[in-house]
């Protein structure tokens, strides 16, 4: 359960663009206090762009394999491992973003980046907001889905506060368990 986030995928417009789409996350980064490492294609794993991370929010990649698609070291991982299983590692290229803990105005100006971003850096970007702001533009309909998000952790915590943890000869597992008190919350 991660409340309000985001996933994004794309593609760079042209490669020749990373050092000035680093340098103007640098500068974004710097200027708002954010966590921010640069990854030269050179680095293991040959990833190129950058990594930032605001307060209280997952860390996001501007990073790029080798045919230019946004991808995250972690999914590097992934699709490498994919790969070698003879498996097409299409649906984990992208970036996945939790923001249900930097709250709205985190959320707001991460939106506004990537539409400012995908307008200017990339072609064939898509941004699918479980907050519903990419699309509306609409604060309220962002914040009811905080509220939703907040609620819903809250019904996660009474329920392991509540939970009986089974012993090693019990016939429910835990995961059964939690399933049960989860629908019962509803």
């Amino acid at each position: 359960m991660k409340g309000v986030s985001f996933f994004y995928t794309g593609i760079i417009r042209d490669r020749l663009l990373l050092p000035d789409l680093a340098e103007e996350m640098q500068d974004i980064c710097s200027s708002l206090g954010w966590h921010y490492h640069y990854f030269d294609a050179a680095e293991p794993g040959g990833l190129e762009g950058i990594y930032f991370s605001p307060e209280n929010c997952s860390p996001l990649f501007l990073t790029f394999d080798g045919q230019d698609r946004l991808l995250s070291p972690i999914s590097q991982i992934t699709c490498s491992l994919l790969k070698e299983k003879g498996l097409k590692p299409d649906p984990v290229y992208g970036v996945e973003c939790s923001t249900q803990f930097a709250g709205p105005d985190v959320h707001i100006t991460l939106i506004r980046l990537f539409r400012y971003l995908a307008g200017k850096y990339f072609h064939d970007f898509g941004l699918q907001d479980t907050g519903r702001y990419w699309e509306t533009g609409n604060r309220e309909t962002l914040e009811k889905q905080f509220l939703q998000g907040e609620k819903q952790l809250i019904h996660l915590r009474d329920a392991l506060e509540t939970l009986d943890l089974p012993d090693a000869s019990g016939h429910r597992s835990l995961e059964e368990k939690i399933e049960a008190l989860l629908r019962k919350k509803k």
